[in-house]
């Protein structure tokens, strides 16, 4: 999976599902700017990364079904093997944060059947993926500042907040 793909799975996505809805909360700041609450319920969070997944040629997991848990997504869904031997199940569980005013999103386990992900190859791909993040992320310049990211049970709560240029 490319950072790209993982970057419009769990931010772009959220935030126009979350724009969409009534589940959104903007305020004006001290600062001139926004402060913007997205609430997004377990089946939009499904919706979202159901829809980013399926822009990818070979998606890592295909009919994604999602489970929303404190701290953290669990993504259940079906792999297609590489060797072309058919289907198996597997699931990636993945952890959002805000880091310098950023939204990451790191894989913590991933369970396919047939697929290696040994815990260097997956520290390596949680370095490559918050690099490209930064990256992506000072492309706004300064503009939209991720505040926090929640996980519970029952719902994805992200505030950021937006300044005028």
């Amino acid at each position: 999976m490319k950072i790209r793909l993982l970057m419009f799975i769990f931010a772009v996505p959220l935030l126009l599902v979350g724009c969409n809805r009534a589940n959104v909360d903007v305020e004006r700041n001290p600062a001139g700017g926004f402060t913007i609450t997205a609430t997004l319920t377990e089946a939009e969070v499904n919706t979202a990364i159901e829809s980013a997944l399926a822009q990818s040629a070979n998606p890592l997991l295909r009919d994604p079904q999602v489970d929303l848990q404190a701290g953290q997504i669990v993504i259940n869904g079906q792999h297609d093997r590489r060797d072309g031997g058919g289907t198996v199940s597997g699931s990636v569980t993945v952890t959002l944060s805000v880091q310098n005013g950023a939204l990451t999103a790191q894989i913590t386990q991933a369970d396919i059947e047939g697929l290696d992900l040994t815990d260097e190859r997956i520290a390596d791909f949680n370095a490559r993926l918050a690099e490209g993040l930064a990256r992506r992320a000072e492309n706004n310049r300064g503009l939209i500042t991720m505040q926090s990211v929640t996980v519970t049970a029952d719902n994805l709560q992200i505030v950021f907040t937006a300044q005028r240029q």
